[in-house]
């Protein structure tokens, strides 16, 4: 990536991926992403791929991190199999279409993340 942030649109949604510049968007295997809705509803989404989560639960181990990588907590946590921003799109498309969006955090005003009920 050029740039760390990548820009998608599509039907009904844009999504911007915040990601590393030093990493090809194929093998992008962690990206903090913001979901638009046609409607201005705005959403998070830390995607990730399984094993970059097993990585970072690792190296937490070795740094007492975590309960010593026992565990991984984050409120927007979407693992996916595959690495790649085309990827992360076919998976923020699925969720929305699916109707899951309402399981991510929505982006309140001022930026703020409002949890969904479960």
């Amino acid at each position: 990536m050029d740039e760390p942030y990548f820009h998608w649109e599509d039907d009904g949604f844009t999504v911007d991926i915040l990601g590393d510049r030093d990493v090809d968007v194929k093998d992008l295997e962690v990206g903090d992403s913001i979901i638009t809705l046609s409607t201005g509803e705005r959403y998070s989404a830390l995607l990730i791929t399984m094993e970059e989560l097993v990585r970072i639960m690792d190296r937490h181990a070795r740094s007492g991190e975590s309960l010593s990588g026992r565990y991984f907590c984050a409120p927007d946590l979407v693992v996916m199999k595959e690495k790649g921003v085309i990827s992360m799109i076919d998976v923020i498309r699925d969720i929305l279409q699916s109707g899951d969006v309402s399981t991510l955090p929505r982006i309140g005003g001022e930026g703020r993340l409002v949890l969904p009920e479960m």
